[in-house]
């Protein structure tokens, strides 16, 4: 029997927690309890004066921050329990999006998060996450201005529009200042490298009717290089065995069957200085012997080198009391640099947006040659600093507008301009292959008749002298992209708590209207999309679209332990001659049995519009093989199904083609949430949450086997178990344009695949299901001082993912090879304070993970940190952060083999770190 997923979650979850703060802060001070000021919590305008509502929703203050060491957003968000998928970081440096980080609740994707800040949007990243998709970037955000982060789990589109499929991250800014703030902290790490330094002034003024406050973040931090940890500076770190574990090659020469031609013993001795000593006559098996180095994967960043400063205010001039008129501002301005790796290189020709190796006649030798650079010295080089990759980037968000009360105060307005903008320089070192392969091989003698290859006259003495740096440079230079993003919208909103009464007490009500427009501008240097440099491709994305939405939303107390929540939203975009538009909704309820206990579910449907960097990405090409289906089928029908093995045309290159797709419709979503919050004692409270989300016409890139296979379809009228199939219908015509195939009549290679074009469609499902689980207890403790103990943990049921129809369901959590992903993660900390002292000792615990092979889970790792605090006087503080308290080290697997041999999305090489930290305060009340 099919199960109801809705009944069989309300079965498993009826359960989810809300502390009654106010009510324990009364308690525990002796003084009554006092009606709370309504205000907006995420996931709702309407003003509430509950805490807790009908969906779960996390807060993380500006003092668990400060508690629990977290020394910026990105440590702030990789402590969710929520934050499940495996991401990249500043440990990726030669990836895409290299400085940005992002955030990705429930393993759905990053692009599936919506970011806000003061709830409202902030520009995407001016790259696309993993090459594909649009993302917001986290490490701007100021960390000292943060008042509060407030997390919502699950679909929120009918409040908040697109993106808010698995949930919102709201960063609530500090809207007060008592005096001025100056805060210091410094630090180091125990085993070298990664330093930093961070200079945080916060301040306000006011005067009349007008008031602000501001503040600046500076920011140092030192790069940590690979050599400066024992396990990351050499090939021999890798858990492989010693037979498998081979030097890097500097200087090594191929021949025509692809092994090394050796070199001698006197030639690498005599290269030997290079690359601080460590060159050597080097041996691989089933290759043979050249000249290279076990220490050349040390000379790259672990974490990347950065200045930022940001900046943070708010002003605010109150015209009466039903008028005021505000502006929030943020800025931010950030110099990263990291190192990938040496340059190397190849003899290459472009092939296909890319500069693919081609062997070559060697004249002075009289054989068929490739000589590889696999790397080039960092003597060559000149030092590390010429091999950096430097980002620029400049992000501004400024809003203005006008807020107040309409007639006798029951109606709040706010009607609001936004402008948000990012605009990044990333430069990359790039090796120039024609400029290469001039110096190396000198002018091309023709064509060798036997071989039809290139013939260059080229003797090893050439190849085996190394570069100077003025050389080096002759055939480098930066490749350089400006890419920038931008969002504008106009919004107005209306709420009120008591639109009318119902006998259980008031209905609250809430209504927005909005439209904008946004930009995407990838802009990639031009010779890093045609194969000019060795080793960098590149793509390229501009477009832009524009958005209109409305919606409302209400809260009524059904009787007086029971309230129902709704909200509805129609949004609509349109982009290049196309549009999409979505209908979304919501619904809630909050049953409150007794004063210490709320029962709870929500639902809700959520969309995704098509992104602009899936809209407009520019063309892109590889090296690609795979079966020609058709040719198989047709002509030699005895080798099904097993073409890949049997047909003699079931592996053949070709030129694989992708470009951006605006035919592309949205995503869709459904998310349920059921649970409980219970307060059993003064200062004790538990949350127990269910959540649902099914995820559905996700977008992904087709896969070229899916097309050639359809190809054949079309072509033969049939698939492959003899359903008919008509050439003439849509999805063939389409399909017959992707496949690109020489003449019949051709007199070479009739037929023959020549590309293959994949597009980005709205085909995937995506669906997940867990438990989130949250402790408090605050105790006082009379003369031991009070006690503070917090407890949160995620455990994720099912995570399963099917990419096209048709094709089998993939689990993720079982799937151990292609998802390095968790089955539940967890924190917990135990807080101390009395009169001038303080300490917070922190845990964070992460699954068993599979390990490289993927054929088990590991064990669960830990990491802790530990925070001391005293208070000199009223006005000056002093922490002293232990930072990996117990030096734990990345996850040891003796199966991970790839550099730098342990998982980055999870786990870093840092090890302990100390942090020294004043603060500092002028003016303001006395405390």
């Amino acid at each position: 029997m099919k199960r109801n997923p809705l009944v069989l979650a309300t079965a498993l979850a009826f359960a989810c927690i809300a502390p009654a703060w106010a009510q324990d802060n009364a308690a525990s001070t002796g003084t009554p309890t006092q009606k709370l000021e309504a205000i907006e919590v995420t996931g709702s305008r309407i003003p509430r004066a509950q805490v807790e509502g009908p969906a779960p929703v996390v807060t993380i203050t500006a003092q668990d921050i400060e508690r629990n060491g977290f020394a910026n957003v990105a440590d702030i968000m990789s402590s969710l329990t929520q934050n499940l998928g495996a991401l990249d970081n500043n440990q990726y440096t030669g990836g895409f999006s290299v400085g940005a980080q992002a955030v990705d609740l429930r393993g759905l994707g990053p692009n599936h998060t919506l970011v806000l800040i003061n709830g409202r949007r902030i520009a995407d990243w001016p790259q696309s996450y993993g090459g594909d998709s649009n993302f917001t970037d986290i490490s701007s955000i100021p960390a000292a201005m943060i008042d509060r982060v407030e997390i919502l789990s699950g679909s929120a589109s009918a409040v908040y529009g697109s993106d808010a499929i698995s949930g919102v991250i709201n960063f609530i800014m500090k809207r007060h200042a008592d005096g001025t703030t100056i805060n210091y902290r410094a630090g180091a790490t125990e085993h070298g490298g990664g330093g930093s330094q961070r200079l945080q002034i916060f301040s306000g003024w006011e005067k009349g009717n007008f008031s602000s406050v501001f503040g600046i973040e500076l920011i140092d931090k030192k790069p940590l290089w690979a050599y400066q940890r024992d396990f990351t500076d050499s090939r021999q770190d890798s858990p492989a065995p010693a037979s498998k574990i081979y030097a890097d090659p500097a200087w090594g020469i191929l021949d025509e069957d692809e092994n090394y031609i050796d070199p001698g013993k006197a030639t690498c001795d005599a290269l030997s200085a290079y690359d601080q000593g460590t060159i050597i006559y080097a041996y691989r098996k089933n290759w043979g012997n050249y000249c290279g180095s076990y220490y050349s994967t040390g000379y790259g960043t672990l974490e990347n080198s950065r200045k930022a400063a940001n900046f943070w205010g708010s002003a605010n001039y109150r015209v009466s009391d039903s008028l005021s008129f505000y502006l929030d501002l943020m800025a931010s301005t950030s110099h990263q640099e990291s190192y990938w790796m040496p340059q190397r290189w190849q003899n290459c020709y472009p092939l296909n947006g890319d500069c693919a190796p081609t062997p070559f006649y060697n004249a002075a030798t009289g054989q068929v040659e490739q000589w590889q650079r696999q790397y080039f010295t960092l003597e060559e080089n000149g030092g590390f600093k010429p091999g950096m990759i430097r980002n620029i980037d400049n992000a501004m968000t400024f809003n203005v507008g006008a807020k107040g009360t309409l007639g006798d105060g029951q109606w709040n307005y706010d009607a609001t301009y936004g402008h948000s903008q990012n605009q990044l320089e990333q430069k990359w070192p790039a090796l120039v292959a024609a400029k290469a392969q001039a110096l190396y091989l000198g002018p091309s003698l023709g064509v060798d008749p036997d071989s039809g290859l290139q013939i260059y006259d080229a003797p090893y003495s050439r190849f085996y002298t190394p570069l100077t740096v003025a050389q080096f440079r002759s055939i480098t230079q930066d490749s350089i992209d400006n890419d920038n993003s931008r969002a504008d919208t106009v919004s107005a909103t209306i709420n009120t708590t008591e639109l009318f009464n119902l006998p259980a007490g008031p209905v609250g009500f809430a209504a927005v209207a909005e439209y904008g427009t946004q930009y995407f501008g990838l802009k990639a240097d031009p010779l890093s999309l045609d194969g000019s440099y060795y080793g960098l491709h590149n793509t390229s994305a501009v477009g832009s679209r524009s958005h209109a939405g409305t919606g409302a939303e209400f809260s009524a107390p059904l009787f007086s332990m029971l309230t129902l929540t709704g909200a509805g939203r129609f949004d609509r975009y349109e982009y290049s001659s196309n549009s999409s538009s979505k209908f979304t909704y919501a619904l809630g309820l909050e049953f409150r049995p007794l004063e210490s206990l709320l029962i709870r579910g929500s639902y809700g449907t959520g969309f995704r519009a098509p992104d602009l960097s899936y809209l407009y990405a520019g063309p892109s090409g590889s090296n690609s093989s795979g079966t020609d289906y058709y040719r198989c089928r047709r002509d030699e029908p005895d080798t099904a199904p097993d073409f890949i093995d049997d047909c003699s045309l079931g592996d053949i290159g070709y030129n694989g083609r992708s470009h951006g797709s605006t035919d592309l419709k949205n995503e869709t979503s459904k998310s349920f949430t059921g649970g409980f919050v219970w307060s059993p004692a003064r200062g004790l409270d538990f949350t127990v949450d269910y959540y649902n989300i099914r995820l559905k016409n996700e977008v992904e890139y087709q896969t070229s086997d899916l097309i050639l296979r359809e190809e054949a379809d079309c072509r033969l009228g049939k698939t492959l178990d003899g359903t008919p199939v008509d050439i003439n219908s849509g999805i063939c015509q389409q399909v017959l344009t992707q496949v690109v195939r020489n003449p019949a009549t051709a007199p070479i290679s009739p037929e023959k695949i020549t590309s293959v074009l994949v597009l980005p469609i709205n085909a995937a499902s995506d669906r997940t299901s867990g438990f989130d689980f949250n402790a408090h207890y605050a105790l006082e403790a009379g003369r031991w001082g009070n006690f503070g103990f917090n407890f949160g943990y995620t455990y994720v049921i099912a995570h399963k993912i099917q990419f096209f129809a048709g094709d089998p369901v993939t689990d993720e959590l079982a799937d151990l090879y292609d998802y390095v992903i968790p089955r539940s993660k967890a924190n917990y900390s135990v807080n101390w304070s009395k009169d001038a002292f303080s300490a917070t000792l922190y845990g964070a615990r992460i699954g068993g993970l599979p390990n490289y092979d993927g054929t088990q889970r590991l064990g669960p790792t830990f990491k802790y940190n530990a925070t001391f605090g005293y208070r000199f006087n009223e006005r000056t503080n002093v922490s002293f952060v232990i930072d990996n308290l117990f030096d734990s080290k990345p996850g040891r697997d003796s199966t991970w083999t790839g550099y730098p041999y342990y998982s980055r999305n999870w786990f870093n090489a840092v090890g302990r770190a100390y942090f020294v930290e004043i603060d500092y305060r002028f003016g303001g009340a006395a405390h």
